[in-house]
């Protein structure tokens, strides 16, 4: 992207009178490390890759990021952001959103007074809207791309995102607003144990069209089973649930059973419950899915956007299992609905 910044903008458009140096990287280097310009400014270039470190510094007046960062992006924004602090200064990104972000996303959807977003349809380029783009090779591209990233390639919105597990997950869809579940629908809770990784519960029930609702959660690392169980008992309060399903470690599950919350070993097959849930995050004919999640369970949204696929090697399919980071309350969903629907075939009139 330095490349394309380089000659197709700033050769373009900025005077080369107006640059007083460069400084190249190396003998060889295609892109400058730095522009000093006749009125005593600097453009500096640095790549995400170089990591938060590189963007630590000296006040900045300007910034402009094209493409996400695929690494530390939440953090070398936040470096970005003091150092432009100190000018009051303004930064401007473009990208298409194909990488899991929920930071930025979540940024997007709760927009700060200082912010703004604009959105650019790949379809306002064709001839017959008045661009300059013939039809015909707009539709030629549009269906090379796999269906799940389309609308975030045409449109711009977090819609599907490479590499994800929920491709189809979208914010826009399956995130409602928190209601009161109706007592005559059946309720369930999950867990994930954890310690230095958070220790997870979740709570869903399940309508009488079988739509599934997580409708709390309590996600928290490095405390004990007792703190944890006493959490559960307040969030639960009076509810009755049909089953607790927990991860399958014996000890945890029988110091749980002792602190008064019994569960039960959850089904541990790993693609067929993803297959489950991806089947519940299915948009139905009636333009709803079977699965939401309320607005409050943020720890929940976020995994559900950013659960990833492993990267592939020489002796390992890309797609053999999810990276096991950030996994906890996806775990969770996965062991809910598996653990009733992996018990059944639905036909499609069942799930419509």
């Amino acid at each position: 992207m330095g490349k394309l910044l380089w000659n197709e903008k700033i050769k373009s458009y900025l005077p080369a009178s107006q640059i007083y140096d460069i400084n190249w990287h190396n003998k060889n280097a295609e892109i400058p490390s730095e522009l000093r310009l006749v009125n005593g400014n600097k453009i500096e270039f640095k790549a995400g890759e170089q990591g938060r470190k590189a963007f630590e510094g000296r006040a900045i007046d300007a910034y402009y990021q094209d493409e996400q960062i695929k690494s530390d992006s939440e953090g070398i924004w936040q470096e970005v952001q003091a150092r432009l602090m100190d000018k009051n200064g303004f930064s401007a990104h473009s990208m298409t959103p194909i990488i899991p972000q929920a930071w930025l996303e979540e940024r997007i959807e709760g927009l700060p007074d200082t912010d703004d977003v604009f959105y650019a349809d790949l379809n306002d380029n064709r001839k017959s809207r008045g661009g300059y783009v013939d039809d015909k090779e707009i539709d030629l591209m549009i269906s090379q791309w796999p269906i799940e990233v389309q609308e975030t390639r045409i449109k711009g919105y977090f819609a599907a995102f490479a590499g994800a597990v929920y491709k189809t997950f979208s914010r826009k869809t399956h995130v409602i607003e928190p209601f009161e579940i109706p007592k005559d629908w059946p309720r369930y809770r999950a867990i994930d144990w954890g310690f230095n990784n958070p220790f997870v519960c979740l709570w869903l029930a399940r309508d009488p069209d079988r739509r599934w609702y997580v409708y709390a959660e309590h996600y928290q690392a490095r405390e004990t089973l007792a703190h944890h169980a006493e959490r559960i008992k307040q969030i639960s309060g009076n509810e009755k649930y049909r089953t607790t399903w927990a991860d399958w470690d014996a000890q945890d599950r029988f110091e749980f059973e002792k602190l008064g919350i019994p569960t039960i070993p959850a089904k541990k097959d790993i693609h067929l419950g993803i297959e489950a849930v991806q089947t519940a995050l299915k948009v139905q004919d009636d333009g709803k899915p079977r699965l939401f999640i309320f607005k409050n369970c943020t720890h929940t949204i976020k995994e559900m956007t950013g659960l990833k696929w492993s990267e592939g090697t020489e002796s390992k399919d890309a797609k053999d299992k999810p990276l096991e980071v950030n996994d906890h309350t996806c775990d969770c969903v996965r062991y809910a609905i598996y653990g009733i629907e992996g018990n059944f075939v639905f036909t499609e009139s069942e799930l419509s």
